[in-house]
């Protein structure tokens, strides 16, 4: 008895992993904004001892503006929803014979737009992690100005810092699988005589762009209340996480079910 095997794609394009981003933003929650608080919390030690308002004006601006740079990852996470539903309605031109031109060169536009995305994202993080840097070392340059001693500040920033550093790495590492992925999807033909795809290929490959889209959708992530807890924890009073585990969006079988396309068996009767 021969086992059965794997389903190889010899015309459609597979979308990239939605576990990418959504551990980017398991990350963010998990890393950034911790580390970010962490921090606050030995600014507000030094406070004590070493009260400025330059240091506060310092240390809010910072804060806001790594909030802003959440922004782009929630770009990518858009974006990624765009580009499925864009592959969906490519799947439904040729499913109809009709206007299938027009959907493929949609879904290659919102594809560019989100290569696009995922570069300024990853600018963003660096931006993220130096912006940071700096700040940390104004701060301690003016904490340090009278004499006193700062090590307990340098040790913890220190180690915060380091923390940061790691999780900006990891995050950029992902993007750019990410960006790999959405340049090999960006090589989809429109000529599906090229390679006749199967049925069972057809239905795979629709289920894996369809789990993207709903993964990807507005309610999969939490990227606004994650700036708002990263503009300072006075900002907001809402929990880190809820019951529901945002850090790992999961689509029922059931909702797959519900949105499968029925195949066009009038493009087989064409090949």
């Amino acid at each position: 008895m021969t086992s059965s095997q794997p389903l190889v794609c010899v015309f459609f394009k597979l979308p990239p992993s939605y576990q990418l981003i959504s551990r980017i933003h398991e990350i963010a929650w998990t890393v950034f904004l911790p580390q970010l608080d962490r921090l606050n919390q030995a600014l507000e030690a030094a406070w004590v001892a070493h009260p400025s308002s330059a240091i506060k004006k310092i240390w809010s601006e910072v804060r806001k503006s790594a909030a802003e740079k959440m922004s782009s990852l929630q770009d990518v996470a858009y974006m990624n929803h765009e580009t499925a539903n864009g592959f969906i309605r490519f799947l439904e031109a040729l499913e109809t014979g009709q206007g299938n031109s027009d959907a493929y060169h949609g879904f290659l536009s919102r594809s560019r737009v989100a290569v696009k995305k995922t570069n300024i994202a990853q600018e963003a993080l660096l931006k993220f992690r130096e912006d940071i840097r700096i700040a940390v070392s104004q701060i301690t340059t003016l904490i340090s100005s009278d004499g006193s001693d700062i090590m307990s500040f340098i040790t913890e920033s220190s180690a915060s810092m380091l923390e940061l550093a790691t999780a900006v790495e990891e995050c950029y590492a992902l993007l750019e699988e990410h960006l790999e992925g959405l340049k090999e999807v960006q090589r989809q033909s429109l000529d599906e005589n090229d390679n006749p795809p199967s049925e069972e290929e057809f239905q795979m490959v629709q289920e894996k762009w369809l789990m993207l889209m709903e993964s990807s959708g507005p309610g999969a992530y939490r990227w606004h209340a994650l700036r708002r807890k990263m503009q300072g924890p006075e900002d907001s009073d809402e929990p880190v996480m809820t019951l529901n585990n945002p850090t790992s969006p999961t689509m029922p079988m059931d909702s797959l079910r519900s949105h499968k396309i029925s195949f066009w068996r009038k493009l087989f009767r064409r090949i």
